[in-house]
Protein backbone atom coordinates (compact mmCIF):
# COMPACT_ATOMS: atom_id res chain seq x y z
CA UNK A 1 0.00 0.00 0.00
CA UNK A 2 2.59 2.10 1.01
CA UNK A 3 4.63 1.03 -2.79
CA UNK A 4 1.11 2.14 -4.28
CA UNK A 5 1.22 5.60 -2.40
CA UNK A 6 4.33 6.19 -3.88
CA UNK A 7 4.09 5.61 -7.48
CA UNK A 8 0.45 7.87 -7.07
CA UNK A 9 2.48 10.88 -5.83
CA UNK A 10 5.49 10.50 -8.49
CA UNK A 11 2.95 10.15 -11.32
CA UNK A 12 0.95 13.30 -9.83
CA UNK A 13 4.20 15.15 -9.53
CA UNK A 14 4.88 14.14 -13.19
CA UNK A 15 1.78 15.12 -14.17
CA UNK A 16 2.54 18.27 -12.63
CA UNK A 17 5.71 19.33 -14.44
CA UNK A 18 3.87 18.19 -17.97
CA UNK A 19 0.96 20.29 -17.82
CA UNK A 20 2.81 23.22 -15.89
CA UNK A 21 2.24 26.38 -17.35
CA UNK A 22 5.52 28.46 -16.54
CA UNK A 23 7.66 29.97 -19.32
CA UNK A 24 10.82 31.36 -17.42
CA UNK A 25 12.59 31.52 -14.46
CA UNK A 26 14.00 34.65 -12.56
CA UNK A 27 18.07 33.32 -12.53
CA UNK A 28 19.47 36.70 -10.76
CA UNK A 29 18.19 40.04 -9.67
CA UNK A 30 18.84 42.63 -7.68
CA UNK A 31 17.93 46.36 -5.83
CA UNK A 32 14.12 47.38 -6.50
CA UNK A 33 12.38 44.89 -9.07
CA UNK A 34 8.80 44.60 -8.68
CA UNK A 35 6.55 41.72 -10.45
CA UNK A 36 2.64 41.80 -11.01
CA UNK A 37 1.05 38.35 -12.35
CA UNK A 38 -1.28 38.97 -15.12
CA UNK A 39 -4.58 40.22 -13.77
CA UNK A 40 -3.18 40.81 -10.64
CA UNK A 41 -4.00 43.85 -9.12
CA UNK A 42 -1.02 44.45 -6.95
CA UNK A 43 2.63 44.43 -7.05
CA UNK A 44 4.92 41.56 -5.47
CA UNK A 45 8.05 43.26 -4.43
CA UNK A 46 10.51 40.66 -3.08
CA UNK A 47 11.97 38.60 -5.68
CA UNK A 48 13.42 35.17 -5.56
CA UNK A 49 15.81 33.87 -7.29
CA UNK A 50 14.61 30.39 -8.91
CA UNK A 51 11.08 32.35 -9.29
CA UNK A 52 8.79 31.16 -12.20
CA UNK A 53 7.40 33.57 -14.70
CA UNK A 54 4.07 32.93 -16.65
CA UNK A 55 2.41 34.68 -19.66
CA UNK A 56 1.99 38.13 -19.43
CA UNK A 57 3.64 39.07 -16.13
CA UNK A 58 5.38 42.43 -15.75
CA UNK A 59 8.42 43.55 -13.96
CA UNK A 60 9.56 46.64 -13.21
CA UNK A 61 12.71 47.85 -12.19
CA UNK A 62 13.55 50.62 -9.84
CA UNK A 63 16.86 53.00 -10.37
CA UNK A 64 19.32 50.61 -8.61
CA UNK A 65 17.22 47.53 -10.03
CA UNK A 66 18.21 44.91 -12.12
CA UNK A 67 16.93 41.15 -12.82
CA UNK A 68 17.74 38.28 -15.43
CA UNK A 69 15.46 35.47 -16.48
CA UNK A 70 15.70 32.44 -18.74
CA UNK A 71 13.12 30.80 -20.83
CA UNK A 72 12.74 27.63 -19.82
CA UNK A 73 12.74 25.65 -23.31
CA UNK A 74 16.07 26.64 -24.53
CA UNK A 75 17.89 29.18 -21.92
CA UNK A 76 17.68 32.25 -23.77
CA UNK A 77 18.73 34.69 -21.43
CA UNK A 78 16.73 38.62 -20.85
CA UNK A 79 18.84 40.67 -18.77
CA UNK A 80 16.71 43.56 -17.16
CA UNK A 81 18.74 46.89 -16.69
CA UNK A 82 17.19 50.00 -14.19
CA UNK A 83 14.02 51.83 -14.74
CA UNK A 84 12.63 49.22 -17.43
CA UNK A 85 9.82 48.15 -17.80
CA UNK A 86 8.73 44.74 -19.54
CA UNK A 87 6.08 42.23 -20.31
CA UNK A 88 7.52 38.60 -20.31
CA UNK A 89 5.09 36.60 -22.81
CA UNK A 90 5.39 33.10 -24.43
CA UNK A 91 3.01 30.66 -25.99
CA UNK A 92 3.92 26.71 -24.80
CA UNK A 93 3.14 24.37 -27.88
CA UNK A 94 4.71 20.95 -28.35
CA UNK A 95 7.48 21.54 -25.70
CA UNK A 96 8.79 24.74 -27.70
CA UNK A 97 7.65 28.04 -26.41
CA UNK A 98 6.77 30.78 -28.80
CA UNK A 99 8.13 33.79 -27.00
CA UNK A 100 7.90 37.85 -27.22
CA UNK A 101 8.71 40.50 -24.89
CA UNK A 102 6.87 43.53 -24.87
CA UNK A 103 8.27 46.85 -23.57
CA UNK A 104 7.06 49.81 -22.40
CA UNK A 105 10.65 51.24 -21.33
CA UNK A 106 14.04 50.26 -20.60
CA UNK A 107 17.41 49.31 -21.36
CA UNK A 108 17.63 45.18 -22.19
CA UNK A 109 20.08 42.83 -23.34
CA UNK A 110 19.09 39.74 -25.05
CA UNK A 111 21.06 36.19 -25.60
CA UNK A 112 18.50 34.65 -27.49
CA UNK A 113 19.19 30.76 -28.77
CA UNK A 114 18.86 30.11 -32.61
CA UNK A 115 14.73 29.66 -32.41
CA UNK A 116 13.35 25.77 -33.76
CA UNK A 117 10.36 27.60 -35.33
CA UNK A 118 8.70 31.13 -34.43
CA UNK A 119 11.12 34.03 -34.46
CA UNK A 120 12.10 35.80 -30.81
CA UNK A 121 9.87 39.12 -30.90
CA UNK A 122 10.69 42.59 -29.10
CA UNK A 123 7.53 44.48 -29.37
CA UNK A 124 7.90 48.42 -28.30
CA UNK A 125 5.78 51.08 -28.90
CA UNK A 126 7.94 52.30 -31.78
CA UNK A 127 9.60 48.60 -33.53
CA UNK A 128 8.71 45.22 -33.86
CA UNK A 129 12.83 43.54 -33.56
CA UNK A 130 12.41 39.67 -34.91
CA UNK A 131 15.03 37.74 -33.69
CA UNK A 132 16.36 33.81 -35.01
CA UNK A 133 19.32 33.79 -32.26
CA UNK A 134 21.80 36.98 -31.60
CA UNK A 135 22.88 39.04 -28.78
CA UNK A 136 22.14 42.92 -28.81
CA UNK A 137 21.11 45.70 -26.58
CA UNK A 138 18.16 48.08 -26.99
CA UNK A 139 17.35 51.59 -25.05
CA UNK A 140 13.65 52.77 -25.17
CA UNK A 141 12.48 55.90 -24.38
CA UNK A 142 9.34 57.97 -25.73
CA UNK A 143 10.73 58.71 -28.70
CA UNK A 144 12.89 56.49 -29.71
CA UNK A 145 14.42 52.46 -29.93
CA UNK A 146 18.42 52.48 -30.22
CA UNK A 147 19.40 48.82 -30.82
CA UNK A 148 23.46 47.57 -29.85
CA UNK A 149 24.50 44.92 -32.16
CA UNK A 150 26.57 42.41 -30.33
CA UNK A 151 26.72 39.00 -32.22
CA UNK A 152 24.27 37.79 -34.82
CA UNK A 153 21.24 39.40 -37.28
CA UNK A 154 18.17 41.41 -35.65
CA UNK A 155 15.80 42.62 -38.23
CA UNK A 156 14.24 45.61 -36.99
CA UNK A 157 10.63 47.56 -38.43
CA UNK A 158 10.02 50.92 -37.73
CA UNK A 159 6.09 50.74 -36.70
CA UNK A 160 5.31 53.77 -37.61
CA UNK A 161 7.23 54.17 -41.53
CA UNK A 162 7.01 50.38 -42.11
CA UNK A 163 10.70 50.59 -42.81
CA UNK A 164 13.13 47.40 -41.99
CA UNK A 165 16.96 47.76 -41.51
CA UNK A 166 19.35 44.57 -40.30
CA UNK A 167 21.08 45.03 -37.18
CA UNK A 168 24.33 43.32 -36.73
CA UNK A 169 27.48 42.92 -34.85
CA UNK A 170 29.20 46.97 -33.74
CA UNK A 171 26.49 48.23 -35.55
CA UNK A 172 23.11 50.30 -33.82
CA UNK A 173 20.31 50.98 -35.08
CA UNK A 174 18.21 54.07 -34.18
CA UNK A 175 13.92 53.32 -34.61
CA UNK A 176 12.39 56.73 -33.51
CA UNK A 177 8.76 57.49 -33.17
CA UNK A 178 8.19 59.85 -36.41
CA UNK A 179 9.25 57.17 -38.72
CA UNK A 180 13.09 57.76 -39.50
CA UNK A 181 15.01 54.41 -38.66
CA UNK A 182 19.38 54.80 -39.72
CA UNK A 183 22.17 52.62 -38.90
CA UNK A 184 25.22 53.73 -37.39
CA UNK A 185 28.44 52.40 -36.00
CA UNK A 186 28.84 52.02 -32.55
CA UNK A 187 30.75 54.93 -31.10
CA UNK A 188 33.11 55.15 -27.58
CA UNK A 189 30.35 57.16 -26.55
CA UNK A 190 27.86 54.16 -26.92
CA UNK A 191 30.00 51.70 -25.12
CA UNK A 192 30.35 54.06 -21.89
CA UNK A 193 27.36 54.52 -21.62
CA UNK A 194 26.33 50.74 -21.82
CA UNK A 195 29.13 50.32 -19.24
CA UNK A 196 27.05 53.18 -17.14
CA UNK A 197 23.91 51.52 -17.30
CA UNK A 198 25.01 48.54 -16.12
CA UNK A 199 27.18 49.34 -13.32
CA UNK A 200 23.99 52.18 -11.65
CA UNK A 201 22.59 48.55 -12.20
CA UNK A 202 24.67 46.97 -10.01
CA UNK A 203 25.72 44.32 -12.62
CA UNK A 204 28.48 42.19 -11.59
CA UNK A 205 31.99 43.06 -12.58
CA UNK A 206 32.06 39.43 -14.88
CA UNK A 207 29.28 40.78 -17.09
CA UNK A 208 30.98 44.00 -17.46
CA UNK A 209 34.24 41.77 -19.37
CA UNK A 210 31.83 39.60 -20.94
CA UNK A 211 30.69 42.74 -23.01
CA UNK A 212 33.76 44.16 -23.26
CA UNK A 213 35.02 40.87 -24.76
CA UNK A 214 32.05 40.65 -27.23
CA UNK A 215 32.43 43.23 -28.26
CA UNK A 216 36.38 44.78 -28.60
CA UNK A 217 38.24 41.99 -29.29
CA UNK A 218 36.82 41.28 -32.60
CA UNK A 219 36.51 44.48 -33.75
CA UNK A 220 36.90 48.33 -33.42
CA UNK A 221 34.49 50.88 -32.29
CA UNK A 222 34.46 54.38 -33.42
CA UNK A 223 34.66 57.61 -31.48
CA UNK A 224 32.70 60.87 -32.32
CA UNK A 225 35.34 61.61 -35.27
CA UNK A 226 34.94 58.18 -36.57
CA UNK A 227 38.37 57.39 -35.67
CA UNK A 228 38.64 53.68 -34.84
CA UNK A 229 38.55 53.24 -31.43
CA UNK A 230 41.37 49.95 -30.96
CA UNK A 231 41.58 48.15 -27.56
CA UNK A 232 44.96 45.65 -26.66
CA UNK A 233 44.36 43.53 -23.49
CA UNK A 234 47.08 41.72 -22.15
CA UNK A 235 46.37 39.04 -19.60
CA UNK A 236 48.44 39.12 -16.33
CA UNK A 237 48.56 36.73 -13.40
CA UNK A 238 50.02 37.87 -9.86
CA UNK A 239 51.59 36.05 -6.86
CA UNK A 240 48.93 34.54 -6.05
CA UNK A 241 47.35 32.97 -9.57
CA UNK A 242 44.79 35.69 -9.96
CA UNK A 243 43.93 36.74 -13.47
CA UNK A 244 43.83 40.00 -14.66
CA UNK A 245 42.58 41.77 -17.97
CA UNK A 246 44.86 45.24 -18.46
CA UNK A 247 43.12 46.65 -21.14
CA UNK A 248 44.92 50.08 -23.22
CA UNK A 249 42.40 51.92 -25.87
CA UNK A 250 44.19 53.51 -28.48
CA UNK A 251 42.76 55.50 -31.78
CA UNK A 252 44.58 54.74 -35.22
CA UNK A 253 44.79 57.86 -37.15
Amino acid sequence: MLNKCKYILLFAFSLNIIFSDEIAIVTKNNGTVKYKKDKHKSFKNKINTGMELYDNDLLVTGSDGFIMFAYLDDGSLIKVYKDSQVYVTGDLKNKIIDKKIIIDDGFFNFDIKNQKKNEFKVVTPTSVASVKGTSFYIDINEQKDIFYGIEGIVEVLNIESNKVLTLSKSKKITSSNDGIITVDSIDQKDFLYIEQVQVESGVYKEDLEQFNDNQLDSGSLYDNNSNAVNELIINLTNSSGENKKLRIKFIQK
